[in-house]
């Protein structure tokens, strides 16, 4: 299958589909409010263990089509719409992560939250500050499922959410552990951040390469059905 994935490099993607992809990820107002906001929420999740703040944070956030855009630019050889989607995702995620810094130290600094030593202590949290195994299947679920969904034209919401909670919470995971004085797992949930982004962007590309070999493959087979039609009516006459 991979041999076969790797033989389709020549493949392109629909131009639509990638036209499509480049609009979702624009940086423009409603990205940038969206990402802060889901900085926000994600961070107000991981700091009181709420499991719904969170998935609802994911929801909002527009954190996969960016990396979408990379993957289909990476198989079309648009470098251009690559790197313009990778800083779109750069600079989103680091809106999220500067948001989720700057609710959490307000709610610090105004003792809503217990001090900054104890800002660890929390389940959700201390699960993103460590690269696991785990971190690596949903990263890559969430690569294939998504632009699946992208390319197929059905809705990206959902998919988009598993692929936002294999990004924002792990960055703003890190983010908090750096204002909380332990730059050991701040380190790591900024590497389960740039391990997630890799994996993501990487199954991408590798499942567009597969999906066009394969919708070749039913062009021609399709052809090859109409041509033997024909000739199997002429044959008749």
């Amino acid at each position: 299958m991979f041999i076969i994935c790797m033989s389709s490099h020549r493949k392109t993607v629909d131009s639509a589909i990638v036209e499509r992809v480049f609009e979702l990820s624009k940086f423009n107002v409603p990205y940038i409010v969206l990402m802060a906001t889901a900085g926000v929420l994600s961070a107000v999740a991981l700091l009181t263990n709420s499991i719904p703040v969170l998935i609802g944070s994911m929801v909002i956030a527009p954190a996969f089509p960016p990396l979408a855009l990379v993957s289909l630019a990476a198989v079309n050889r648009r470098p251009r719409l690559a790197l313009a989607g990778s800083v779109t995702a750069v600079l989103g995620l680091s809106i999220a992560l500067s948001a989720a810094l700057s609710a959490t130290w307000l709610l610090t600094t105004t003792h809503v939250l217990p001090p900054e030593a104890e800002l660890l202590n929390k389940a959700l949290l201390q699960e993103r500050v460590s690269p696991g195994w785990y971190s690596v299947v949903t990263a890559i679920a969430a690569g294939i499922a998504g632009v699946i969904a992208l390319t197929e034209g059905k809705t990206d919401t959902l998919v988009g959410v598993v692929a936002a909670l294999a990004l924002v919470p792990a960055g703003v995971a890190g983010a908090i552990a750096f204002l909380s004085d332990d730059p050991i797992r701040g380190w790591g949930g900024i590497a389960l951040l740039g391990i997630n982004v890799g994996l993501i962007v990487a199954s991408g590309i590798v499942t567009l390469l597969c999906f066009r070999e394969q919708s070749d493959g039913e062009i021609e087979q399709e052809k090859s059905q109409k041509t033997d039609k024909a000739e199997t009516s002429m044959s008749n006459r």
